[in-house]
Formats: structure tokens, sequence, C-alpha cells
């Protein structure tokens, strides 16, 4: 068993001990979280089906317990059961319209269904709570989504309100840095890639990045020792791969 299991495992154990105290709970919403925890271990598991009970045990005890309705939004979208998905994420905005967590999964559970305009809108719902504690992933998760549907200004908007949120938070430095370069703007990628190498550890992703950078500014020097570090460092990698084969875009 590896070591993420066994803590998963562990928290289901503690979960299920809390689950058997909270049936014994008058208060029906705290039996409603409790079950939403344990079937979101389970689901982290990848224990689709016993996610699903523990789920629907939190709406038997709470019917109007939203985090139980997004939960099981979130676990049939994994197993493909749309329509299920659709019904539980609207059910959970319905019950609480203004949670930013069930607004977030909405909107991406819409972008990953080709839907990214009504998805975005749902996005903006997200970050317009002002208690919401990750509102840099929903930015990030927002300009992904715009990138999607080919719109790089909105995306570009989004990635940078997530480093306002979070000023170094790497996925959003990332995308800039990307979407620099696909648009040619080789300074700000830079400019981006070297907040990453400040704040991130070496991998074959940035050297990768990083090498394709100095290409677009025509230093040579630049492109020669990122390559011979992507070869030495990172023999077996898609990026190295990728450099023998020339492909850098």
């Amino acid at each position: 068993m590896s070591l993420r299991s066994f803590v998963l495992l562990f928290a289901i154990l503690l979960a299920s001990g809390a689950a058997l105290a909270a049936d014994g709970d008058t208060s029906p919403d705290r039996r409603a979280n409790v079950r939403t925890q344990l079937a979101a271990e389970y689901f982290r598991l990848g224990r689709y089906a016993v996610a699903i009970d523990e789920a629907t045990k939190a709406i038997e005890a709470d019917s109007k317990y939203s985090p139980a309705y997004t939960m099981l939004g979130l676990i049939y979208a994994e197993i493909k059961d749309d329509d299920k998905a659709k019904r539980n994420f609207q059910e959970a905005l319905r019950l609480s319209p203004d949670d930013p967590d069930a607004n977030h999964n909405y909107g991406w559970f819409l972008c990953e269904h080709g839907q990214m305009q009504e998805g975005l809108g749902y996005y903006d719902r997200a970050l317009s709570n002002p208690l919401y504690d990750t509102p840099e992933k929903t930015a990030l998760n927002a300009g992904q989504c715009a990138q999607k549907n080919d719109d790089n200004a909105t995306a570009k908007r989004y990635f940078e309100r997530a480093l306002q949120y979070r000023p170094n938070f790497a996925p959003a430095n990332y995308q800039l840095a990307e979407l620099s370069l696909k648009t040619k703007d080789f300074v700000a990628a830079k400019r981006y890639a070297l907040v990453l190498t400040k704040t991130t550890r070496p991998g074959a992703a940035l050297t990768w990045l990083n090498l394709r950078i100095e290409r677009g500014l025509g230093n040579a020097d630049g492109v020669s020792r990122y390559a011979q570090e992507l070869r030495k460092q990172y023999p077996d990698s898609l990026e190295t791969t990728k450099l023998a084969a020339g492909q850098y875009e």
C-alpha cells in the first residue's frame, strides 16, 4: 500500500468513527457534514460506489446540505454520468447560490463540456464571494477555460488576477509564461520564468520553458545551456524527447 493510500485509509477510519458518533447526534447538519467528508475520502481513493453511498446518506440526514450535492456532482462527473452530475451541481447551487465551491465546481464541469462562456460566469460568481479562501485556483481555472475558447486576452486577465490573490502562485506564472510565448512576447515570458526559477523547484518543464524563451529571444548560448541541462538532468523526460524532435511549439 502506498503512503498516500495509507494516509487516506487512516483518514477514512477516523471519519468512519466520527460518522458513527454523528449518527447519534441530533443535528442533521452535523451528520450530513461528517458523511460528506467520508464521501470525499472514498472519492480520493477511487472507491466511487462507496463515496456515492456516503454522500447519499449525507442527504438523507439533511436534504438541504448543499456540499453533499456538490460532492455527488464531482463523483458522477468523474465516472462520466454527466446527467446526474449536472443535476447534483444545480441542486447544490439552488440550495446555496453564493457558495464559491459549488460555483467553482459547476463552472469547471461546464468548461469541461464545451460550455466555456457559461462556465466562466460561475467562476466569476465564485470569485465575487469575499470570504472565498482559494480564489487564486478559481482564477487559474477560469483562465484555462478561456484558453479552451481561444480567448487569450481573457485568459491573461484571469491569470493576472490569480497573481493578485497570490503573487508567487506558480501555476499562474507558468501559464502566463506559456501564453507570452504563444503571443511572442518573449520579454514578458522571461519575466514570469524568472519568478518561477526563484520560487519553484528545478524540473524538466521549467528547463524546457526557459529553453524556448531563449530561442524566442534569439539567444543561442541560452538555448545550448538549457538543452544540455535537459539531456543531462532529464534524459527520459517528454521535454527531452520534444527537443530531439525539434518540437518547440
